[in-house]
């Protein structure tokens, strides 16, 4: 959808048998989102509005990156012996540093089911917020027990960035996997919504995903 004068060239829809994805023939990044302006004008890429993600997870354990503050949350995991919800909260702290490597490190709110919300993290600089440390002074202090009993974590996160970002993180029953939803609301530029999906699939271990909503951005001028 365009507005402002600018029109936005509809891209090829998926077929009815592939849903929109982030990779491969079918992903959203690959289709010709061009601003097309008046005569003479540069062509440019039309940012996104709205990205709504439902992503996959792999059932097996995955091995860690090797982040440090990652490895910290693993032992505290193991020192509190959170073993059936460990796997969430390990999933939900990817997801998180992966959001903060693209500068959403602020944590706006945060809750758990069952368990209602937690006490937000104490205010600190926009340089020195990490949202996993805050993750892990959260199992430190007394709302361990309700992240220990948690089939399902989310969060909202807000920074620099000229979008936030909503994070559903739960477990599937049925499948003894784990899911997740992420949800994108700003300006979100194509090569941004790239850099964030691979620094998703550093982090997890992504099996598949799904665009299941999007919009653009009013094309600049």
């Amino acid at each position: 959808m365009g507005a402002g004068g600018d029109s936005v060239t509809p891209p090829p829809g998926p077929s009815a048998a592939s849903a929109p994805d982030l990779t491969g023939p079918t992903s959203i990044l690959n289709w010709p989102l061009m601003a097309a302006g008046g005569k003479g004008r540069k062509r440019r890429a039309v940012p996104f509005a709205h990205v709504r993600l439902e992503i996959d997870l792999r059932h097996e354990q995955f091995g860690s990156p090797g982040i440090p503050v990652l490895a910290q949350l693993e032992g505290l995991l193991r020192e509190r012996s959170v073993v059936e919800q460990g796997d969430l909260l390990r999933l939900t702290a990817g997801a998180l540093h992966a959001l903060a490597t693209r500068g959403l490190a602020r944590v706006d709110h945060w809750q758990v089911v069952p368990g209602g919300w937690l006490p937000l993290p104490e205010p600190t600089h926009a340089s020195l917020a990490e949202p996993v440390s805050h993750l892990v002074r959260a199992l430190e202090s007394d709302a361990w027990k309700r992240l220990a009993l948690a089939r399902e974590f989310s969060v909202r996160l807000s920074g620099p960035a000229r979008y936030r970002a909503d994070l559903i993180v739960r477990r599937v029953h049925r499948e003894r996997g784990h899911s997740l939803t992420l949800e994108l609301r700003g300006t979100i530029p194509p090569r941004e919504l790239e850099a964030l999906a691979r620094a998703m699939r550093v982090r997890l271990p992504v099996l598949r995903s799904r665009v299941e909503a999007y919009t653009y951005a009013t094309a600049a001028k």
